[in-house]
């Protein structure tokens, strides 16, 4: 009788630990089904919410709304299921879109982006999207979409320089970006190869590794590069005490590639960090092609900005050569206007 009452005994815990497993499997499958609802209609909500602020004609302060709401409702999706790696890759692209991509090449220019200042973003918008992109790499090694969320955070990183009172972790993690992204590189990918080891050149530079910038920019320069990236190894080579060289490279790309760049610079096609910087590029250009009072003037402008501490010297040293120049040969007419009134 006692093993009867034993054997029941145990039947009865089996099947109320069998019935306690099914409701929780019914409660779990329950959760999950309703994430799975709250995740998908977020989405939707911020897919509607970004396609209604890139309708046109809408003044800026619509559009920023609408970009929030957008960016909030992701957010809401990525709470409900913090797996998924999709609203941390549309955060970061949607910002990106409408507040820190600076070039010419958009038909509609971010609201923070005014014509002219390339480098100039909104930065507690520029840190969101790092941070979204940072989500998106940690949950999706391996998404394709990763070579461009790459390019895009490099860019991003290199941007908040100017805000910033240590530049020198933005440009690691932007070099780290551009040799994650030149070690992955496929051929699949939509960037153009040549821009990337531009960057990446640029990166070193900033960083005080002039070896390895003048080593990338002859790579970029190799798969096909423009003109603005000779300029940047005529920069790196006379920071390098190469002046010579440096010189003879730029005089090779002539005026009309002068004027092209001054116009890139000018509509943010084209912007070096920090904020000073384009006037030793300027300095160094107007030098090769004979222009003392205007390399003089940008010379001064560079030093003036403090820039680049590490490279202030040589501009000093450019300054005072040209200024016995100057003072030996002086003009005879008054120079042509600074392009450089352009800036405030």
């Amino acid at each position: 009788m006692r093993q009867l009452a034993l054997v029941a005994t145990l039947i009865a815990a089996l099947g109320t630990s069998a019935h306690a497993d099914l409701w929780q499997q019914a409660i779990e499958r329950g959760a999950a089904e309703a994430s799975r609802d709250r995740y998908e209609q977020a989405m939707h909500d911020g897919d509607e919410l970004a396609q209604r602020a890139n309708a046109k004609g809408q003044n800026p302060r619509t559009v920023i709304s609408l970009v929030d709401q957008a960016v909030r409702s992701y957010k809401l999706a990525a709470e409900a299921r913090t797996a998924e790696s999709e609203p941390y890759f549309r955060t970061a692209s949607l910002i990106e879109s409408f507040f820190t991509d600076c070039s010419i090449q958009m038909q509609q220019r971010p609201p923070t982006c005014p014509i002219g200042m390339g480098s100039k973003i909104d930065v507690s918008r520029a840190k969101e999207a790092v941070d979204a992109w940072d989500q998106f790499e940690l949950r999706a090694p391996l998404d394709p979409r990763l070579a461009e969320a790459l390019f895009s955070r490099a860019i991003l990183r290199t941007k908040l320089v100017t805000s910033s009172k240590d530049a020198r972790p933005h440009l690691e993690g932007a070099l780290k970006d551009y040799t994650a992204l030149l070690d992955r590189a496929d051929g699949l990918t939509m960037l153009r190869l040549e821009q990337v080891w531009g960057n990446l050149a640029e990166t070193y530079m900033m960083l005080g590794k002039l070896d390895e910038a003048i080593e990338a920019y002859q790579v970029s320069i190799d798969k096909g590069a423009s003109s603005s990236t000779y300029y940047g190894k005529a920069v790196a080579l006379d920071r390098d005490e190469r002046g010579a060289e440096a010189l003879e490279i730029i005089k090779r790309q002539g005026i009309e590639a002068f004027d092209d760049f001054k116009d890139d610079i000018r509509l943010g096609g084209v912007f070096y960090v920090p904020a000073g910087e384009e006037f030793y590029y300027f300095g160094l250009i107007y030098e090769a092609f004979g222009s003392i009072s205007e390399s003089i003037a940008n010379w001064k402008l560079f030093l003036k900005s403090g820039a680049h501490p590490q490279f202030q010297a040589r501009a000093k040293q450019h300054l005072d050569a040209l200024t016995i120049k100057q003072q030996a040969a002086p003009r005879l007419r008054p120079p042509p206007p600074d392009p450089f009134d352009l800036y405030p």
